[in-house]
């Protein structure tokens, strides 16, 4: 073949190549990820908080790859009287021996709701821990080992902010002049239908967030007496509660610039719209000796912790805003900005390779979920980007603006990994008004939705709480059920995932 054969050969090549490009079907893209907005379910005179039957309650709900086993409104005293017509409202979850752990959420519920789950059709409510006075417990994790339940307190601000106690808006409030106190709770939970308290652990600045626990040690996010006062600037605690009766915090981690006395780094103060950055701890997972930190406008953080009282930082840092905003409405009343959960996928090497990340933001463009590897914690790379066709990706470009639905949350919110699947490609990611949606990571350069449920429009007229509030899904290793929180007082959903699994690891991000 001469010098002329060998360049037309190539041309031809490249054409027929380009043809094969161009000749495949328009589907294949939408194939590999068809997420796309919620289209509403039949309309009518039912009262969503009224559908008390399981038949009824489906013909409002629906469904792909998912059946709907049980679900109930988890009514009773606990509910804020201002609420009375809804269900119970909650963000975190977890399951010890068929017993679940339900943090309320404000301004519907103030306090830890304990559920028997032995049969999801039939769940029943065995006792409540009402939350410190003036405060909201969102947050709870469990030791089903020690059988001891940890859940935070928290109010909506700093102690000095503007003169004002935090203040969560929960009915009960401290006596005049009284502070109200965050922190920590333990309870015995041996004896769901009696938990006893056995000790408290009181933190200063007034608030708390995200948590993880092990049968020694909880990681809380939380502020401090060293926190700046004006803006939200929760750290990393990790309590000791060996003896529960008496928790003791052994270390701390913040990022420069939350302490009194500190600056910011350039990075971490104004987004590209001019708005402040939100520099504070939210969410926490751990996995082996690691924990791994979403910090809003910090991005992640990922800690060894293999000597707890000695957290080291291992990651060269992922933040993302800039050159995104964090959240382009703020500053402003509500939420949020930046990365919400962190969450390391499950894995057969000794280290994690591969996590979700996940926005909170309720602006237009609304927040999304992103696939990272994490091979070398020192060189996080973005694999790809996962979002809801119609809710952030209509722009209108001769007005250089996003359209996005009107009057409803929009946003990825908590992710969850199935644990039956090992390698851990396939999870189930909450998404406030667009429900709970099943996505397979197998080629983590293309997410794919293979599943979703979307429950009734639990609608209520609280103010930033329009259209649904899916917040947390939560695998229960036992009954390889899902159950799905509301927060808009829509109760308590469980799942049954029946799609098919995921047979093979991820193929490899970084290679």
């Amino acid at each position: 073949m001469n010098h002329l054969q060998l360049v037309a050969f190539k041309i031809l090549s490249f054409a027929l190549m380009a043809l094969a490009t161009i000749s495949t079907p328009a589907s294949t893209q939408e194939e590999e990820w068809e997420s796309s907005q919620v289209l509403e379910v039949p309309p009518g005179g039912a009262d969503m908080f009224q559908l008390n039957d399981l038949e009824s309650f489906k013909k409002y709900a629906r469904v792909k790859n998912f059946e709907i086993v049980g679900h109930s409104y988890l009514r009773g005293s606990w509910i804020n009287p201002a609420f009375g017509h809804v269900g119970m409202a909650m963000n975190t979850m977890r399951i010890c021996d068929q017993v679940a752990y339900l943090a309320g959420y404000n301004p519907i519920v103030f306090g830890v709701l304990i559920v028997d789950v032995s049969n999801p059709a039939d769940m029943k409510p065995l006792s409540f821990i009402p939350a410190h006075p003036g405060t909201k417990s969102t947050y709870l994790r469990a030791s089903c080992a020690r059988k001891i339940l940890a859940f935070d307190h928290s109010g909506e601000q700093p102690n000095d902010l503007k003169g004002a106690r935090p203040v969560a808006s929960n009915p009960n409030q401290p006596a005049p002049g009284a502070p109200s106190q965050s922190g920590v709770s333990f309870y015995d939970v041996s004896d769901p239908r009696n938990p006893k308290l056995l000790g408290d652990w009181l933190n200063a600045g007034g608030l708390t967030h995200g948590m993880e626990m092990d049968d020694s040690y909880v990681y809380v996010c939380g502020t401090s007496s060293e926190s700046k006062k004006e803006v939200q600037v929760e750290e990393l605690n990790i309590l000791n509660y060996d003896t529960p009766a008496k928790p003791q915090l052994v270390s701390r981690f913040h990022i420069t610039g939350q302490h009194v006395g500190e600056e910011f780094a350039q990075a971490n103060r104004k987004n590209p719209n001019g708005s402040d950055q939100m520099i504070t701890c939210h969410e926490i997972q751990k996995d082996g000796d690691r924990l791994y930190l979403a910090y809003r406008d910090e991005g992640v953080v990922i800690l060894d912790i293999t000597d707890p009282a000695k957290p080291a930082r291992v990651d060269g840092g992922y933040d993302y805003s800039p050159p995104f905003n964090g959240d382009p409405r703020l500053p402003r009343e509500g939420c949020c900005p930046g990365a919400h959960t962190f969450m390391p996928a499950h894995h057969t090497s000794e280290l994690a390779t591969i996590a979700v990340l996940t926005d909170e933001h309720f602006s237009c463009p609304t927040g999304f979920g992103r696939v990272l590897d994490i091979t070398d914690p020192k060189y996080m790379t973005l694999l790809s980007t996962y979002h809801i066709r119609g809710v952030d990706d209509q722009y209108d470009h001769a007005n250089k603006q996003f359209i996005c639905p009107e009057g409803s949350q929009e946003s990825t919110h908590m992710a969850e990994f199935d644990h039956r699947v090992k390698a851990g490609n396939l999870f189930y990611q909450a998404w406030y008004n667009q429900g709970l949606r099943a996505i397979d990571i197998s080629n983590p350069f293309r997410p794919r939705e293979v599943g979703y449920y979307i429950s009734p429009n639990f609608s209520i007229s609280v103010p930033g709480q329009k259209g649904r509030h899916t917040r947390e899904p939560y695998p229960d290793w036992d009954s390889d059920l899902i159950y799905v929180t509301d927060g808009n007082g829509g109760g308590l959903t469980a799942l049954r995932y029946t799609g098919a699994l995921p047979t093979k690891p991820p193929t490899p991000g970084v290679r």
